[in-house]
C-alpha cells in the first residue's frame, strides 16, 4: 500500500510539473516527495477548507477565521459525528504547502493606472468577442508579471499538490471516513482544479464540495442569448447543477477565465468539475462580485481604498461567510447523511 501510494505521488509530481511548465513559472514550487506524513486519528468525517488570497492562517494553533467559521457551521449540524478539520496550508504534505499568495499588488496597479487598465481589458474582451486573437501577452500588456502573477500561479500549484496528497493519504489511512470540502476565492480555484487530479475513488468519498467566489467559475448557460433567456425563465435542465448564490443568468465565466487574465489560471476552465461529482458541488457567487461574475465593471467599481491599511480591497468579496455559509453547510450535511457511514 505504501509503495502504491508513493507511485501515485510521483505521478502527481509529474502532472504538476506539466502544469508548472504550462504556466511558464516554476519558482518556489517544491517537488512532491513520497515521505510518510503522520495523520490525526480517524473519524467519521474530515472537513477540508482552503482560504482565499491574502487570508492568514491562525498564528498559534487552530484555524484561520473563515476556515474556522466553515468548520463551526458544519460541526453544529452534526453532533453525532466525530470530525477532523484540516485547513489547507496548515502544514506541508508531499513537499507542498499552500500559501494563498495575494494579488493586492495587482489591485494596487488598478489604483495607479485605472484608466489604462480599463481600456486594456475592454479592448482585450472586445477582441475576444470578435474572435480576434490578442496581439500581445496579457501579462506584458497589463505589466503585472513582476507584481505577483507568477507567485499566484505557484500558490495554486502548491495548493493543488497539498490537497491532493492530503486527501489521498487520509483516504488510505481512514478507509471508512468521508470528506466535506470547501474553498474561498483562490482556495475555490485550488479545490476545483484538484478535483480533476485526485482519483475517482477519492472523489467518490467526497460527500460535498462548497466553492465561494471562484475566479474560475464557469456557467455554460451564460454563453449565448438563447441559453440566457432559458435561464431567466427558469426552464428546467438549463442551469448548471453547481449554480448557487445571486449570480445573474448572463454570467458565463469568472474574472480569471476572461481573455487577458487566463495567465493566472492553471489548467482548462471547462469542464468546470468532473461529471461524476458535479451533482455534489455548489459554487456560490454574489451577483455583484466581479471576481466570480467576470464583470470588469463590477470589479473596478467594487474596489475600495482602506485608509488604515492603505491597501485596496473588494468589500462585496467578503459577504460569503455571513450570507452563504449557513446554506452551504445545510447542503453539505444533507449530502453527507445520504452517504452510508
Amino acid at each position: 500500500m505504501r509503495e502504491a501510494r508513493g507511485s501515485a505521488r510521483w505521478l502527481l509530481a509529474g502532472l504538476l510539473a506539466v502544469l508548472v511548465a504550462a504556466s511558464g513559472s516554476g519558482a518556489g514550487v517544491s517537488a512532491a516527495r513520497a515521505d510518510d506524513v503522520a495523520v490525526p486519528p480517524c473519524s467519521d468525517l474530515t472537513v477540508v477548507f482552503a482560504r482565499g488570497s491574502d487570508q492568514e492562517l491562525a498564528t498559534s494553533g487552530g484555524h484561520g477565521r473563515m476556515a474556522q467559521a466553515y468548520f463551526d457551521h458544519v460541526q453544529t449540524r452534526l453532533p453525532g459525528y466525530s470530525t477532523n478539520n484540516y485547513e489547507l496550508g496548515a502544514r506541508e504534505y508531499g513537499g507542498y504547502r499552500y500559501r494563498a499568495v495575494g494579488i493586492s499588488a495587482i489591485l494596487d496597479l488598478y489604483r495607479s493606472n485605472i484608466i489604462g487598465i480599463m481600456m486594456s481589458l475592454i479592448g482585450r474582451i472586445s477582441r475576444q468577442y470578435a474572435n480576434s486573437p490578442p496581439s500581445e501577452s496579457a501579462a506584458d500588456l497589463l505589466g503585472i508579471n513582476a507584481l505577483g502573477a507568477s507567485a499566484y500561479r505557484d500558490s495554486i500549484i502548491e495548493g493543488v499538490g497539498e490537497f491532493t496528497i492530503y486527501v489521498e493519504d487520509r483516504a488510505t489511512e481512514c478507509p471508512d471516513e468521508v470528506f466535506l470540502v470547501g474553498g474561498f476565492s483562490q482556495g475555490a480555484q485550488v479545490i476545483r482544479r484538484s478535483l480533476f487530479l485526485i482519483g475517482k475513488q477519492e472523489r467518490d468519498r467526497i460527500a460535498h464540495v462548497a466553492l465561494f467566489s471562484d475566479p474560475t467559475l464557469h456557467l455554460p448557460e451564460g454563453g449565448s442569448p438563447g441559453s440566457i433567456v432559458s435561464c431567466q425563465r427558469g426552464i428546467g435542465g438549463t442551469l448548471s447543477p453547481w449554480r448557487r448564490g445571486t449570480v445573474g443568468c448572463s454570467t458565463s465565466n469568472g474574472i480569471l477565465n476572461l481573455d487577458g487574465l487566463t495567465f493566472l489560471t492553471i489548467g482548462p476552465h471547462t469542464p468546470y468539475v468532473p461529471s461524476d461529482i458535479e451533482s455534489r458541488v455548489g459554487s456560490w457567487c454574489e451577483g455583484t462580485d466581479g471576481v466570480c461574475t467576470g464583470s470588469v465593471l463590477d470589479l473596478i467599481l467594487g474596489i475600495h481604498f482602506d485608509v488604515e491599511t492603505r491597501r485596496l480591497h473588494v468589500p462585496i468579496h467578503g459577504v460569503y461567510t455571513d450570507k452563504y455559509f449557513d446554506e452551504a453547510a445545510d447542503e453539505a450535511v444533507s449530502r453527507l447523511v445520504e452517504t452510508p457511514r
